[in-house]
């Protein structure tokens, strides 16, 4: 098959899947995703920004479809094979490759308007970080964090330390941004 009929054929699926898309994936106030193998880096920007989203680049696509449908979860996918299936019900297709836009098109699409709990998922398990003591993480941490820092969390599966490193307010701006720019569309 050459280029020409690929692109051709990944149009097709396209239109199909646009013409598939359900208008009620706002109707809960935290809706919860799976996310393809593609989406790695969405996946902890969504974590990041306090939802639940299972994610595991070892799924395969049947199981992507049944966890989606399991456990009333979104599917985010670039996949238009996938995404085709009749199986596959409640689904975003993310359009771009660009982060920021993915994160906006999703929010756009669930009607969030809100972050469910920033910074309060672990990125690498999904876990909710819980309070820990500062003393716990004493040997945990690097020595300057340690003397500098007040306020430690951990997750309670990778046990990873979390603290309000320098990257958090890039973080909390990137998110206003993106909200800030939903909000002003929807006027």
């Amino acid at each position: 098959m050459g280029n020409d009929s690929r692109r051709k054929a990944a149009a097709l699926r396209q239109r199909e899947i646009r013409s598939k898309v359900f208008p009620t994936l706002a109707t809960e106030k935290t809706p919860r995703f799976v996310a393809d193998v593609m989406l790695g880096r969405l996946a902890k920007w969504l974590r990041i920004a306090g939802f639940d989203v299972l994610y595991s680049n070892n799924y395969t696509d049947d199981e992507l479809v049944e966890i989606s449908q399991k456990d009333g979860r979104i599917l985010l996918s670039r996949d238009t094979r996938l995404l085709i299936r009749k199986s596959v019900q409640r689904f975003i297709f993310l359009e771009s490759e660009k982060i920021g836009d993915q994160v906006k098109q999703i929010l756009s699409a669930t009607k969030v308007v809100e972050l469910p709990a920033l910074l309060r998922r672990c990125v690498n398990c999904n876990e909710v970080l819980v309070e820990i003591p500062r003393e716990q993480v004493r040997d945990s941490v690097p020595s300057y964090v340690y003397e500098t820092q007040f306020r430690f969390k951990s997750c309670p599966s990778c046990q990873k330390v979390y603290w309000a490193g320098t990257h958090r307010q890039s973080v909390v701006l990137t998110f206003e941004k993106i909200l800030n720019n939903l909000r002003s569309e929807s006027r």
